[in-house]
């Protein structure tokens, strides 16, 4: 569902980095955004949130279009 994210949570997974199940796709890319802006590698932020590196440098290359 890409209309519900709880920002809360998100900001929570992005300031400790730390892997987390159930999130909404919405809350996937919100995570990956933060953690994109923090510098910290696809790899890392595939492991984080439960996808693959492929769909972190995906949602990089479409400038994180689909959570504006």
């Amino acid at each position: 569902m890409w209309t519900v994210a709880d920002e809360y949570d998100v900001e929570l997974i992005v300031r400790e980095a730390r892997p987390v199940e159930g999130l909404t796709r919405l809350e996937r890319v919100m995570v990956a955004r933060g953690l994109t802006e923090r510098a910290v590698p696809a790899e890392e932020i595939a492991r984080i949130v439960g996808v693959t590196p492929r769909s972190v440098y995906r949602w990089r290359s479409e400038g994180f279009r689909q959570a504006a």
